[in-house]
Order: C-alpha cells, then sequence, then structure tokens
C-alpha cells in the first residue's frame, strides 16, 4: 500500500491563552487526535499531541528531567516505545506493534507547536475486528482526552472513539458495520 493513497488529515483541539515566551502556550485542555486509515491489512496511524505535554510526558516515561523534544537524538525511538506502552492496538485478537514512518511539527492557531507522528501496524490481513486502547498522557493529566477516528477503507466507513477520565479501557471496533 503506498501512503500517497491515504488521505490522512488531523483535527486539532485546544487552545488557550499565550504566554509571554511564545515557545510556551497555556492551555487547560490535554488531548491527542488520531486520525487512523485501515486498508487490507495495515493501520495507519496519524496522531497529533501538544509539543508541551508530549515533552512532559517522555521526560516522565523516560524518568529524564533534562530530556528536550527537539534536542535529543533519540527522541523518535523514545516516542516510539512510549506510544506501543499506551496505546494498544489488536486485529482480529492478535496485538500489533506500531512502526514509526514519519513525524512532524506544526504551529498551531495559538502559538504554540504540535507534534505529529505517522505509525504503521501491520495486521498481515484485512481485520475483521479492531480492539483499540489509548492513554497516552492519561497518566499526568486527570482530565486527558484521546480522540480516535478510524476509516475502515474501501467504503470510508467511519467509527470514533473516545478515550477520556474514566473511560480508558480497550473499544472493539467491528470493520465489517
Amino acid at each position: 500500500m503506498k501512503l500517497a493513497t491515504l488521505t490522512l488529515a488531523a483535527v486539532l483541539f485546544g487552545g488557550g491563552e499565550t504566554a509571554r515566551d511564545t515557545r510556551v502556550v497555556m492551555h487547560e485542555v490535554h488531548s491527542t487526535h488520531t486520525r487512523a486509515v485501515v486498508e487490507n491489512g495495515t493501520v495507519m496511524w496519524k496522531v497529533r499531541l501538544f509539543s508541551d505535554d508530549l515533552e512532559k510526558g517522555l521526560r516522565a516515561y523516560a524518568r529524564r528531567p533534562d530530556f528536550a523534544l527537539d534536542r535529543d537524538p533519540k527522541a523518535d525511538s523514545l516516542f516510539t516505545a512510549y506510544f506501543n506502552a499506551k496505546v494498544s492496538l489488536s486485529a482480529n485478537g492478535r496485538a500489533l506493534t506500531a512502526q514509526l514512518v514519519q513525524r512532524g511539527v506544526d504551529k498551531d492557531p495559538v502559538g504554540g507547536t504540535v507534534h505529529w507522528y505517522l505509525l504503521q501496524f501491520d495486521a498481515g490481513r484485512a481485520p475483521a475486528t479492531l480492539a483499540i486502547r489509548n492513554t497516552l498522557l492519561a497518566e499526568l493529566f486527570p482530565n486527558q482526552a484521546n480522540i480516535v477516528v478510524l476509516l475502515s477503507m474501501p467504503g470510508e466507513k467511519r467509527h470514533s472513539l473516545y478515550f477520556g477520565h474514566g473511560d480508558m479501557v480497550a473499544q472493539t471496533v467491528d470493520l465489517r458495520r
């Protein structure tokens, strides 16, 4: 499957007041937004995270208070390990592991930054069901909200999942519906 055939768009939630230092944006909303596409045996997963929240999460996960997301040469491998520890995806009951494909940084409308990551899960063949659990950053923020919009191809069947405070259990999606 070619990545160019997938349309991966994401909507950023949040906002807030810009602090004096425009590199740091204060926000009360802690969220991630994922757009995932399932086609044949591949799941492409594009997640967007507030950069300051992500850096704080990776510092805690690695137990490295001096970790700097944009300066550490091992940031991508650390993110991938963290992602696989916090996001579980099973196809027809078989656990899958994500591989990092691409990453980038965008500016959000209020002046902060958002890191995005494109990851790939390989199920081998088209799954009938996916069980998904997304607890990214939930260990740090009591109001963390993780939103997943899943498109099943062909036909672009849409499934929306919400993982929030007190509701971080795995959710199963029947891709035949």
